[in-house]
């Protein structure tokens, strides 16, 4: 009777999982969305509210997606390692795109590939000496920051000329620091591992 219990428990996980996994996924095609508007932009006030909502979609998934996890004990180290994945997707998709359109400096979403190479890396080796994947408080900030920084951004072309030229620079500036930054803490990790070898 117990091993009846227990198989229709790991029935009903799958399930869980597919639903967190398929909102965390969700990011990617949002933001290939968020691409395609921005890049057709036939209709400028249409397009930038068509825009701002599927940014704010993307977040939203970033935010509830591991809350409902938690919520329902549903959290893994695949989901831990699939979250990142798809925020690195989607955020290079909407920050080449916002680059093409001239909203940030081009060094942005190259700093953003740079960044997340080397904290891809950091998570093989620190998944390799059996440590935790799962995001850290650096990489939470950079987060924050970067899904600030792409709403900032999209709205700047009404601000920018009131406030000045200068404000481009410094938030294209301020997420390039802190992208960067957040993967110093990775790096010691990785590290440490090896060394705890």
């Amino acid at each position: 009777m117990n091993s009846k219990t227990d198989t229709g428990q790991k029935r009903s996980k799958p399930q869980g999982y597919f639903f967190i996994q398929s909102i965390t996924l969700a990011r990617i095609p949002l933001s290939i969305s968020f691409m395609i508007v921005l890049l057709l932009n036939k209709d400028g006030s249409f397009s930038l509210i068509i825009a701002l909502a599927l940014l704010i979609l993307i977040e939203a998934t970033d935010a509830f997606d591991g809350k409902i996890a938690r919520r329902f004990n549903l959290v893994s180290e695949y989901g831990a390692t699939l979250d990142p994945y798809a925020d690195s997707i989607s955020r290079l998709f909407v920050y080449v795109s916002l680059a093409s359109q001239n909203l940030v400096i081009v060094i942005v979403p190259l700093s953003m590939a740079v960044r997340d190479i080397t904290v891809a890396y950091s998570r093989i080796l620190l998944a390799q000496k059996n440590f935790s994947v799962s995001a850290r408080i650096s990489g939470k900030i950079k987060a924050t920051v970067q899904a600030t920084g792409s709403i900032l951004a999209l709205l700047g072309p009404y601000y920018w000329d009131r406030v000045g030229d200068w404000s481009f620079y410094a938030l294209s500036w301020i997420i390039i620091t802190v992208t960067l930054l957040s993967s110093i803490e990775y790096i010691k990790d990785a590290m440490r591992a090896i060394r705890q070898e």
